[in-house]
């Protein structure tokens, strides 16, 4: 389902086609770029929407607008720059209302009107106001480009996101972000942003006030406020009323800037952060705020200090000569101190209500785009090679047509050794082991913190993992940077207070002479003839190239691998297996929140968007909530070796061993490999080693690039050993420390001395010694193969050995089955092989299956504390039969069948389905129609935001949905599969091809596409 281009290789460039536009800020550079740009062939880009009014930001004034631009009949389209509405408030945590004639807006009222409101208050109450008035939004988008059509008007924009880049086709524009940057990327003329001394306003929480030259502050007489709490625990669903308070400080800084740089507004933010962070804080702002001092030049210039809503003629927020576009920001053309007046909290929503009817009938008035593009932009000096990302769109089926993007360039933005793309559980140490090694290194994340899962992510607590090595430094130096403070006395090494570790990676990194950039999203690499030579990145300020000698790609997700071309596993036409997730709330000095509540896919902008909103309701009490979802398996790129269940049951060694796990098969979820639907992972306690090479952190075919973390190269059902925090912790930095090395000596890091590696590793006791010695154990001897099948018929004694050698295991297998005279071992025989495929024993499962008057104790779908089986022993049997693929096991499945009924175990549907479809016979299509007619079996979809939120309901643990909707999904994919009956296993599928919900829209789509 990627959509990707190749192209014959041009004088630019390379032979791959991955994406244009203007670029609305100077380049930086950890070296000297000498104006440097990259090259980007011509391709075309898919339509999300196209609208009459499209709104580019989230702040109170962008909603506003949007909203009474549809009341006044638009068709409306908002993307917001964070992962929540209300970024002007919430973003900047400015929430101290000011002005009191705000109150009589409508929007206003809802937001303030209780007083001082929380963040969950003012993000819940913008999203609801959106979805009240039919108007489609996402979040966490930045633009790129703009459109423009045959007249050379704006006629749309360009998104990006973790989904990568699509149009929005629309007849007019309301820029409402910061700094206007679409009113830039249009062309629209602004002052120079001066260099020298600048002001800016950072807010903080639970802090001690900081004095020092160039620092202001202000305590905010009305402290911050948490009226409900929680212990934290999934099992523990209960809230309980509190009324804990925190000082809040809005400090004014002067920052010495040397351009308007992205890369200079992100040092402010870090010096920000450097002058007033101490233990005690709690809680801070994602964003810096200016008031900007390069102000566009529009239509009407106002330079009084008074600004009365309704009577301020709204020219000044047009740029010159450009009628359909409005910049509903403190860059309009305002005087300094007018623009103070209306950066005021919530000042702007009457002007944002009178721009957005404006909009509207403009958009009344105009003919719909012809033709609308992206202009190109070609400069000299190039870098060799082509930009390379996915263009499927937010889901192929969705797209709307498609605008063409010519021939560009993009801005070299900086150079450094080491690229990190993400700063999360292994992206933070990645950064910090290549800085620490003499590498020039830059860290990039779209979160205004480090840490990812265990910050972030609100899971501020291991679970199980190798808790040696770095993982020791990043434990004691957390809790040693707390001084003595006592909100780290009831903490031992295992869990850490959020705000300490995230600040211990950020200073650390600083120490060692690394740079970072929060507030970037990822979207593509920089290419040539499979070398990764630069990550193309997504900021509030436009779209650039980092070059850099090597890529860590640390998003969790593959992204920029799998933007390059990689190959990757996820759910997909064949899998709907996934472990669960969630997106938890978050209170002022939270740090363990554990939340599975649902399936996300972290790069479906759709699914993160309702489960975003969805979570809202959930937690609606809560102060806040978390900005990075709970996910605990992603997409997984296709390396040089992929990591087996098998592989980890038998403790597979290597040569090249980089990172040692440890953990017991925390699976949140059922599992898919045969093994484990023999014999199921063992319960929580017993703890199982895996070791994992170099060469599953490298993409297959590509040079100058390597994956940590999630995104790894292993089977989905290996990962609950693999991604525990401290072991990829020990993995980030190990990577990190061999992308120095591989620049220190100009090598692709494929080839740098990994032994040279692992002994300074083992020093550190990030590895054992016995690495240097190991060599690959695979294959086991053929003896221990015919020993492991005579053995298996007591408790499957050796069965990892039998499947880790499946053509060897069967042979083995079959020979003793024909062997035994044993009816009980014969089975036991006949129940692997048919889980292999090997039809040998058919008549012996058949047997065994009618053997069973009823169905067994079963399994219902749990995700949060799930260990042990996901299937019974006749689920079992039931499958393996299956997968005999004869015709000849129907009736003994289908006898069964007619038993269940809509409070049977899920497993046992799932068992009936997966071995009809596998037969694949007509002679099934009956039975699962039958099962699906059953009452309440049906109609689970989730396909647009208020049925989501309908349906889901309150708790943090939820598995009702998933148990109802994954049963109709399997169900009806079976019937698909088997001939179908009556049109309904197509038309299930059909619908949950259109599910917000990312996974289940993958697998049906999935299916459709191949069967």
């Amino acid at each position: 389902m990627k959509r990707r281009y190749f192209i014959k290789t041009s004088a630019a460039g390379s032979a791959f086609l991955y994406t244009s536009g203007a670029f609305a800020f100077n380049n930086t550079n950890a070296q000297n770029n000498n104006e440097k740009h990259c090259f980007q062939s011509a391709r075309t880009i898919p339509i999300a929407y196209n609208v009459d009014v499209v709104v580019v930001g989230g702040s109170l004034a962008a909603v506003a607008a949007a909203i009474e631009a549809s009341r006044a009949g638009a068709k409306v389209f908002l993307t917001a720059q964070e992962p929540y509405l209300g970024e002007d408030i919430c973003g900047t945590f400015r929430l101290w209302l000011k002005d009191q004639s705000i109150l009589t807006t409508e929007l206003g009222e809802k937001i303030f009107g209780n007083g001082l409101p929380t963040p969950m208050h003012v993000k819940r109450t913008l999203d609801n106001a959106l979805i009240d008035n039919n108007i489609d939004f996402l979040y966490s988008c930045y633009v790129t480009d703009t459109l423009t059509d045959e007249s050379g008007k704006p006629a749309g924009v360009i998104i990006s996101n973790r989904s990568g880049r699509q149009a929005i086709i629309a007849k007019t524009i309301i820029d409402a972000t910061p700094r206007a940057l679409v009113a830039r990327l249009a062309g629209a003329k602004f002052g120079v942003y001066p260099a020298g001394k600048q002001t800016f306003k950072f807010t903080v929480v639970g802090n001690e006030v900081k004095k020092a030259p160039g620092l202001s502050s202000k305590i905010h007489t009305e402290p911050v406020q948490i009226n409900w709490t929680s212990a934290g625990e999934a099992a523990d669903g209960s809230f309980s009323k509190a009324d804990i308070r925190f000082k809040a400080i809005e400090y004014t800084l002067q920052i010495d800037m040397r351009d308007g740089s992205w890369a200079s507004f992100a040092k402010a933010e870090q010096i920000a952060r450097d002058h007033t962070w101490d233990p005690n804080q709690v809680e801070s702002a994602d964003l810096l705020f200016q008031n900007p001092p390069d102000k566009m030049v529009g239509q009407k210039r106002w330079n009084n200090v008074d600004v009365d809503n309704q009577k301020i003629n709204l020219k000044v927020f047009q740029p010159k000569k450009t009628d359909n576009l409005f910049v509903l920001s403190g860059s309009a053309n305002l005087s300094e101190k007018a623009a103070e007046t209306l950066l005021q909290p919530g000042k702007l929503i009457g002007i944002g209500e009178r721009v957005g009817n404006r909009a509207a009938i403009i958009a009344s008035e105009a003919p719909s785009p012809i033709n609308p593009k992206i202009k190109g932009d070609k400069q000299e000096n190039l870098v060799t090679g082509n930009v390379s990302e996915l263009l499927e769109g937010l889901r192929p089926s969705l797209n709307m047509g498609e605008v063409i993007a010519e021939e560009t360039s993009l801005p070299v933005l900086a150079t450094y050794d080491v690229v990190v793309m993400g700063g999360g559980t292994a992206g933070a140490p990645a950064a910090l082991g290549a800085s620490r090694h003499g590498a020039s290194t830059l860290v990039l994340d779209y979160m205004h913190g480090l840490g990812g899962t265990g910050t972030f992510g609100m899971i501020g607590r291991y679970y199980h993992g190798y808790r040696k090595g770095f993982t020791v430094e990043v434990d004691k130096g957390t809790k040693d940077i707390g001084e003595g403070n006592p909100r780290g006395d009831d903490k031992n090494l295992a869990e850490w207070v959020f705000d300490w570790k995230t600040e211990w990676f950020r200073s650390e990194i600083s120490k060692a002479g690394g740079d970072i950039w929060f507030g970037v999203i990822g979207i593509g690499a920089y290419v040539e003839n499979r070398q990764v030579k630069g990550v193309v990145v997504s900021t509030p300020e436009g779209k650039g190239v980092v070059l850099a000698h090597t890529v860590v790609d640390s998003t969790g997700s593959a992204d920029v691998a799998i933007a390059t071309g990689a190959g990757y596993s996820y759910t997909d036409g064949h899998s709907v297996a996934i472990q669960g997730a969630g997106i938890p709330f978050k209170n002022p000095n939270d740090f363990y929140n554990n939340t599975d509540w649902t399936f996300i896919n972290d790069t479906d902008l759709l699914d993160v968007w309702r489960a975003m909103i969805v979570a809202k309701d959930k937690f609606k009490e809560q102060y806040d909530i978390g900005k990075l979802p709970q996910t605990r398996e992603r997409r997984r790129m296709l390396g040089d070796f992929t990591v087996s269940v098998l592989d980890v049951y038998n403790g597979r060694t290597y040569p090249d061993t980089i990172s040692v796990h440890l953990s017991s098969f925390d699976t949140h979820g059922f599992t898919e490999d045969p093994f484990f639907a023999l014999k199921p992972p063992e319960h929580s306690g017993v703890d199982v080693t895996a070791y994992v090479p170099f060469r599953a952190l490298l993409p297959e075919g590509l040079e100058g690039i390597a994956v940590t973390g999630l995104g790894a190269s292993a089977h989905r059902d290996a990962m609950p050993v693999i991604r525990m925090q401290p072991c990829l912790q020990n993995q980030g930095y190990a990577v990190g420390w061999a992308a120095a090395m591989a620049a220190s000596n100009n090598q692709n890091i494929r080839y740098i001395d990994i032994k040279k590696l692992q002994k300074e590793l083992i020093i550190i006791e990030s590895l054992p010694g016995n690495i240097l010695t190991d060599v690959d154990n695979f294959p086991p001897p053929f003896k221990k193969i015919q020993e492991a099948a005579k053995t298996v018929v007591v408790e499957l004694k050796g069965l990892e050995i039998l499947l880790w050698d499946p053509e060897k295991g069967i042979s083995a297998l079959t020979e003793q089955f024909y062997i035994t005279m044993n009816e009980e071992h014969k089975l036991v025989y006949a129940r692997i092989l048919g889980m292999l495929g090997n039809p040998t024993g058919w008549k012996e499962l058949i047997n065994a299956i009618d053997s069973f008057k009823d169905w067994d104790e079963g399994w219902n779908y749990r995700g949060m504390g799930q260990f042990g089986r996901s299937i019974s022993y006749l689920d079992s049997l039931i499958i393996a039969a299956g997968r005999t693929r004869k015709t000849e096991v129907i009736p003994s499945i289908i006898r069964l069948a007619e038993k269940l009924t809509p409070e049977s175990h899920f497993s046992h549907f799932r068992a009936v389905a997966i071995a009809l479809e596998t037969v694949a016979s007509h002679d099934g299509a009956i039975i699962l129609y039958n099962l699906l007619m059953l009452p309440g079996v049906t109609d689970h979809c989730m396909p647009d935001i208020q049925t989501a939120k309908k349906m889901t309901p309150s708790g943090k643990t939820d598995t009702t949905t998933r148990n109802n909707s994954l049963r109709e999904l399997i169900l009806g994919r079976s019937l698909y599969k088997c001939g179908d009956y009556n049109g309904l296993g197509n038309k299930i599928l059909q619908a949950y091809s259109k599910d917000l919900r990312g996974h289940y829209y993958r697998h049906a789509s999935g299916v459709l596409e191949i069967f």
